[in-house]
């Protein structure tokens, strides 16, 4: 295990969210489909938040970590090359890994949200957006750096 890439991958849904949702990106739009205005969402968060938010980040980090891993060798099956030859310890492989993730546990969770909360398309299609790219990014630095 691979401490820097459990930092940094922890680190990365904070950092997305700073890049995707300021306003010249993604920000302006996730206001308008939230319903939010600068002025109703004040300061933003209280600075304990964002422990928690870094926490939970660490929480998904360590599930990514054993299913792009195979759990690291901890379970006897590291596995680091395909019987074909091509290596599992790269960037590539973990994006895909991000990408099976956004289409199999994300895009159900952001639909369902989306039709029982009456939430519009764009708020399911913007927050998709920031959790896929997320994932893709998490898994990536994990399968490179194991």
């Amino acid at each position: 295990m691979n401490a820097l890439s459990l930092i940094i991958s922890t680190l990365i849904p904070m950092i997305m969210g700073f890049l995707y949702y300021h306003p010249s990106i993604m920000g302006n739009a996730w206001m308008k489909a939230n319903g939010f205005t600068k002025e109703s969402l004040g300061k933003g968060p209280k600075p304990a938040l964002y422990i928690l938010c870094l926490f939970t980040s660490f929480l998904l980090t360590m599930f990514f970590w054993g299913w792009v891993t195979g759990a690291g060798g901890a379970d006897g099956g590291f596995q680091t090359t395909a019987p074909d030859g091509h290596s599992y310890v790269t960037f590539g492989h973990g994006v895909f890994h991000g990408f099976a993730f956004t289409l199999t546990v994300l895009l159900p969770i952001f639909t369902t949200m989306a039709i029982f909360e009456m939430r519009s398309r764009a708020w399911a299609l913007i927050n998709l957006g920031y959790w896929g790219i997320t994932a893709m990014l998490m898994c990536g630095v994990l399968s490179a750096w194991r």
